[in-house]
């Protein structure tokens, strides 16, 4: 497994090099391909078995390794109860088939943290898209927490991370290439070599 990229909804080029988003929709497991599978906060509704039924169906597949991306919006989707209930569906799914989560967060770091706490789940959570300030990135580490960059990331927050911690992501508005080669100029290493650190995370991720 050499998977380059930890988030994209578009499938790469280079067959298997990352970590496709599908949602709930097993039409959209393709060959070769590694894949994320979650309900999105934004389409959480009053009534998820369906999709949580799907999700449970795919987590079972060999080629979807996460269960993601799935967590809380505060200016997107439903009530934010809505949204815990659904995302604590998740954490069991997750914990169930041993698979870590990819979470969507914006404006609601503070309750992740919470649940985070409260649930002590075994399986890993990254937060994709990070684009928070480097105290705040901090935080989120010191409470077990990973955190996964884009091309937009802000600078001082990816020098907060520890190399081992560090992962990228292009959630399909730009190539990794060009992601690595921000995080490079960002921590002052060769893109070759953030490459290599980052594939590493990443298969330890979901291993």
């Amino acid at each position: 497994m050499r998977i380059k990229d930890i988030h994209t909804h578009t499938f790469p080029l280079e067959v298997g090099s990352a970590l496709v988003c599908i949602d709930c929709d097993e039409s959209l497991l393709r060959e070769g391909h590694w894949h994320s599978a979650g309900l999105h906060p934004w389409y959480v509704t009053d009534n998820n078995r369906s999709s949580l039924d799907a999700l449970e169906s795919l987590l079972a597949h060999p080629r979807v390794l996460a269960l993601g991306e799935c967590g809380f919006d505060r200016l997107r989707g439903p009530s934010m109860q809505l949204q815990e209930d659904a995302f604590l569906r998740q954490v069991e799914l997750s914990e169930k088939h041993c698979k870590p989560m990819i979470l969507h967060v914006v404006k609601d770091f503070d309750r992740v943290i919470r649940l985070r706490k409260t649930l002590k789940p075994k399986e890993k959570w990254l937060i994709h898209g990070f684009r928070g300030g480097a105290e705040q990135a901090r935080q989120l580490l010191a409470s077990g927490l990973l955190l996964s960059f884009g091309v937009h990331a802000n600078p001082d927050s990816v020098r907060s991370v520890p190399l081992e911690s560090l992962f990228a992501e292009t959630d399909s508005k730009t190539d990794i290439e060009a992601v690595f080669k921000s995080i490079s100029g960002i921590i002052g290493k060769n893109q070759s070599e953030t490459m290599e650190i980052i594939m590493a995370n990443i298969s330890d991720f979901l291993a």
